[in-house]
């Protein structure tokens, strides 16, 4: 399910260390209110200047960066969020589009006494909130590494650049889909809540099993206490992640045709493993595959483009989550543009 996506890359069992690592995110010291009363979740760890604000990918939460934040706080401070409708921040219905994400990201560092300088690290669909922010705040973002990232009008492009690919994805949606929204309609009809069966595991979705017991708690804290309706919107959030006309227009609010980030240090690390199509893929989509990761290219040397000093490398044998595959890959390249950024503030 994409609510336990952040478990992908972790041991199973749970060695001591990855579980003291996975605990340190149900810390609650940092989370702000924001002006409307939800809480929006961060983890801050480290000292010192720039600060780096790490958002994870689409349907994934701070604990994601569990394998990079640790080390890249032992040299400046470091602050993971978690989205509305994940992790420990409070849902919204319906789920927030990137621009009001980013809204939510700037009253939470303004709430917590933030104010930067800021250098925003992004893997996935957190590269368009990075963006977003770095538009907003461009004073403030002082540097920026974006980790296989999205990036603007992304379906749209998929739907010139492999339209028959295009077609097969808009028309095999994916089940966790359905079953989210079967899971939301059951808990807000009160068929499903504790005390009561759950034979689906609709309570348990959000609780991998190499979570340790504080992060679990925390976890039915944020779930159980606000009741059904609470519990039932972060399903429905986690639907929306998956649904491709929610993603169609989140790629679309954060297009911005005039970008220039002059010469603000920046790296785009692309993965070097293309994602394969299911079998049952038309064989004419498969034959889309090389036009389309061509096209993935294309848009991560844009990305770079923004820069004057901008670069995107491609890591070699990573898949999309290269911080959980490769993570000093990306602590080498956030620990880079952190000192580029000190040395330009001299």
């Amino acid at each position: 399910m994409a609510l336990a996506r952040a478990s992908q890359g972790l041991a199973q069992p749970t060695p001591p260390a990855v579980a003291r690592a996975l605990a340190a995110y149900a810390n609650t010291k940092d989370t702000a209110r924001l002006p409307d009363g939800r809480s929006l979740h961060l983890v801050c760890m480290g000292r010192g200047s720039p600060v780096v604000i790490l958002s994870a990918g689409g349907g994934d939460w701070s604990v994601d960066w569990y394998k990079v934040q640790p080390k890249v706080a032992e040299k400046t401070r470091a602050c993971a969020w978690d989205r509305p409708g994940f992790g420990l921040s409070s849902p919204t219905s319906p789920p927030e589009m990137a621009d009001k994400r980013t809204t939510d990201l700037q009253a939470a560092l303004k709430a917590d006494g933030i104010k930067g300088p800021y250098i925003v690290v992004g893997h996935s669909l957190g590269g368009l909130e990075s963006l977003l922010l770095k538009d907003r705040e461009p004073r403030r973002v002082v540097g920026m590494v974006l980790v296989d990232p999205s990036y603007p009008g992304q379906l749209d492009a998929l739907g010139r650049t492999a339209p028959s690919e295009y077609a097969y994805v808009i028309s095999h949606p994916d089940s966790r889909i359905a079953y989210d929204r079967t899971c939301a309609a059951g808990v807000r009809a009160g068929t499903i809540w504790p005390g009561k069966p759950d034979p689906s595991g609709c309570l348990s979705l959000r609780r991998p099993a190499v979570f340790p017991p504080e992060l679990r708690d925390a976890l039915d804290k944020a779930d159980f206490q606000a009741g059904p309706n609470n519990y039932a919107a972060y399903l429905e959030t986690d639907a929306s992640y998956d649904d491709s006309d929610f993603l169609r227009q989140d790629f679309r609010v954060a297009i911005k045709l005039d970008r220039n980030y002059r010469d603000m240090p920046l790296i785009v690390l692309t993965a070097g493993e293309d994602y394969t199509l299911p079998p049952d893929a038309p064989a004419e989509a498969a034959a889309e595959r090389p036009k389309r990761h061509a096209q993935w290219l294309r848009a991560h040397d844009d990305l770079a483009a923004l820069s004057t000093r901008g670069v995107n490398r491609v890591v070699s044998g990573t898949p999309h989550y290269i911080h959980l595959y490769r993570p000093q890959v990306v602590i080498d390249a956030i620990d880079e543009v952190v000192k580029e950024a000190r040395a330009a503030k001299r």
